[in-house]
C-alpha cells in the first residue's frame, strides 16, 4: 500500500485491495482509514522510511553472512543447541559466543549456572536471610537465556511451561508487574545441579 501511495495511488478501494491476511477482514473500515490527504511531503517521509527499512534490512543481511562465516566451526553445537525448546538458531549463536564449546572451564553446571548470573543470591548476615536476588553474571548471556526460556515455557508441552504453570498466578500486576514467584523460566534454563 505504501508502494502504491508513492506510486501516485489515492483511490481508497484500490489502495484497500492490496491488503492481505488478517487486514483483509475489515476492508471497509480499511478503505475508510485510507481516504484523507497524502501530500508531496508525506510522500518524501514515507519514501525516506522506506528506505530506511531496506537499508537496515541490508544491513542485518550482511551481519548474518558475517556471523555464518563465524559461527561454521561450531555449527554442529550450534544446531545441537537448536534442538533444545525455546532456543532459536540466534539464541544458540549468542550462547556459543558467550560460553563457548569447551566446558571444561565449568566443573559442574552449577559453576555455569552462576557464571551466568543464574542463581538465586544467599545473602545471610545474623540468621536472618536478606536479598535473594541472582548475581549480576554475564548480562548478554543471562538475557538471551531469559529470552528462550520465556520462549519455551509458553510452548507446549514442555518441562518449563510445566514449571511456569506450577508457580501460580502473578504477583503484584495491580502495580503493572508481572513477575512470577520465586521461579523465573531463565532460572531453568541454566540447571544448578547435575
Amino acid at each position: 500500500m505504501l508502494r502504491a501511495l508513492l506510486a501516485g495511488e489515492r483511490d481508497p478501494k484500490v489502495l484497500a485491495e492490496l491488503a492481505r491476511g488478517r487486514l483483509r477482514k475489515r476492508l471497509p473500515e480499511l478503505r475508510e482509514a485510507l481516504r484523507g490527504r497524502f501530500g508531496a511531503h508525506h510522500a518524501l517521509l514515507v519514501r525516506l522510511a522506506l528506505d530506511h527499512v531496506e537499508q537496515l534490512e541490508r544491513s542485518i543481511a550482511e551481519l548474518d553472512m558475517a556471523v555464518d562465516r563465524v559461527i561454521a566451526p561450531f555449527a554442529a553445537a550450534r544446531d545441537r543447541l537448536d534442538t533444545i525448546t525455546g532456543v532459536g538458531k540466534r539464541a544458540a549463536e549468542t550462547i556459543i559466543a558467550e560460553v563457548g564449546v569447551d566446558m571444561s572451564v565449568f566443573p559442574t553446571a552449577a559453576h555455569l549456572a552462576s557464571w551466568a548470573g543464574r542463581c538465586p543470591g544467599n545473602n545471610v548476615t545474623g540468621g536472618k536471610r536478606r536479598s535473594g536476588r541472582p548475581t549480576k553474571g554475564n548480562r548478554w548471556l543471562g538475557e538471551v537465556l531469559t529470552e528462550c526460556a520465556w520462549a519455551a515455557a509458553r510452548s507446549r508441552d514442555s518441562y518449563l511451561s510445566a514449571q511456569l504453570l506450577a508457580v501460580g498466578p502473578t504477583h503484584r500486576q495491580e502495580e503493572g508487574r508481572h513477575r512470577r514467584g520465586p521461579l523465573h523460566p531463565g532460572d531453568r534454563l541454566a540447571p544448578t545441579r547435575q
